[in-house]
């Protein structure tokens, strides 16, 4: 293959059902929606993780969660001490018994996607949310990237002054997408000569949804459930056009592969998930699957979708073949090209996807995302997940929970809403995916939360539980 340019779009917290293309109702994205036709739709994408941090730094280093250890931006649970069942790392707990925290940065000899993309000559820019570590330790410029704007373990805001140490200020009021945007055009025109790799990687759609008070407004007039989230989405949508703009007028268009996708799933308070069960934290549908397609003329067909259930460590082995790049032999990569599929294959060697997450997740109003066990007294909230991990191979996935020992059993195609657990139904069928879960957790060394957490108190779970 020639050598494209590789642009990267990720979104924060997006929905599986944000975007046009995948059939959302309550507000447009004309500009996501005409890359998607223009390329290919993958509706059966997956994230590595149903949070942020596990999530991108599978993405990034084409490794399964157990390999890399980073399982939230904190690197511990969040939620009540009191109501978790396990000992796993607690945020906010010094108690006796637990543990150091799990990791929240990448380490020094996990080698990334730019790295990969530097050993085929390319130009790396990182534009935006990394929260996988800090330069010069972790941070963007340490795992390859040449320029970095924003790229740091700490949020900031959504508006300027920003406070985030790797982005100078705005003038005051200045809109993160839109400046994230403005740096991302600026990357693209400076190295227009390539090959270039562009992370455009939003804070949007993340909380607090803050949002333009123009367009909060536009979107009040029109009822839309939540104005300030339509308008977040309208931002990004602008952006993506921008992007696409950009390229046209450079004549770039044609020898760029442009990736959209998202890093988890999105949150129910926030938009409507129907018809997936759960959001971002959980390991149903709704908190791992993610709004994903790929552009690039004379090569990906236009207003095609590829059915083959796609993973977030896909993405490293891709860009690897298409731009000749060395994959890093000290470290597995777990991924597998999706080059095949673009030129029509309705399978890959792979049949089998797994999912690891051993830390307890609160949420508030998580009343509608299981399990509903617990949550901080008087706040009405939820697990968004207790440690537990997760196969899905052909039509069936399995759910293994950790803190019981109890397995749920869905069939993805006919009840994509995971509605109707066969777990005693089709017993032969569990038994055969824990099993084959369980030797997966042994050859990646997962972390197994398995110790009574001394400081667990069913009276004050009743409690909470009769609250909710």
């Amino acid at each position: 293959m020639t050598s494209p340019n590789i642009v990267f779009i990720i979104i924060s917290d997006m929905g599986w059902r944000d975007v046009g293309f995948l059939g959302c109702k309550t507000h447009e994205t004309p500009n996501i929606d005409r890359l998607a036709y223009g390329g290919m739709i993958f509706p059966q994408t997956y994230s590595c993780g149903p949070n942020c941090a596990p999530s991108r730094a599978s993405i990034m280093s084409g490794m399964y969660t157990p390999r890399h250890e980073i399982y939230t931006p904190g690197g511990a649970s969040k939620g009540d001490v009191r109501l978790m069942k396990l000992i796993t790392p607690a945020r906010d707990a010094d108690l006796e018994h637990f543990p150091s925290n799990y990791p929240i940065a990448l380490k020094p000899d996990v080698t990334c996607i730019p790295q990969v993309l530097k050993s085929a000559g390319y130009t790396c820019g990182s534009i935006g949310k990394w929260q996988l570590g800090n330069d010069p330790e972790a941070g963007p410029i340490s795992k390859g990237f040449d320029h970095n704007v924003g790229g740091h373990q700490r949020m900031g805001r959504h508006f300027s002054p920003y406070k985030n140490p790797a982005m100078r200020d705005g003038p005051e009021g200045e809109y993160l997408t839109d400046r994230l945007t403005d740096e991302a055009v600026q990357f693209i025109q400076d190295n227009r000569d390539g090959p270039f790799f562009l992370y455009l990687a939003h804070w949007a759609l993340h909380a607090p949804i803050l949002a333009k008070a123009g367009k909060i407004a536009a979107y009040e007039k029109v009822g839309h459930p939540n104005p300030p989230y339509g308008a977040m989405v309208e931002s990004v949508d602008e952006s993506v056009g921008r992007v696409m703009q950009t390229l046209d007028d450079l004549g770039l268009v044609d020898n760029t592969l442009v990736i959209f996708s998202a890093d988890h799933g999105g949150i129910a308070k926030y938009t409507n998930m129907d018809p997936l069960r759960g959001g971002k934290g959980a390991l149903y549908e709704g908190g791992i699957r993610v709004s994903t397609c790929m552009h690039w003329p004379g090569v990906i067909p236009a207003g095609t979708a590829c059915d083959v259930p796609i993973y977030g460590i896909d993405f490293m082995p891709t860009l690897a073949e298409v731009t000749s790049g060395t994959l890093p032999e000290h470290q597995p990569v777990d991924g597998e090209s999706l080059v095949p599929l673009f030129s029509g294959a309705t399978s890959l060697e792979r049949d089998t996807l797994y999912w690891h997450f051993p830390l307890y997740l609160a949420g508030s109003d998580c009343q509608n995302i299981t399990p509903l066990r617990g949550g901080r007294a008087g706040q009405g909230t939820g697990w968004r997940t207790v440690p537990s991990g997760a196969i899905r191979k052909g039509d069936w996935k399995l759910i293994e929970q950790f803190d019981t020992g109890s397995v749920e059993l869905y069939n993805i195609a006919r009840d994509i809403g995971e509605k109707n657990d066969l777990a005693t139904r089709h017993t032969e069928k569990a038994t055969e995916l824990l099993k084959e879960l369980k030797n997966w957790q042994r050859d990646t060394k997962a972390i197994i939360p398995n110790e009574p957490n001394p400081y667990y108190d069913m009276e004050y779970e009743l409690l909470n539980n009769e609250r909710d």
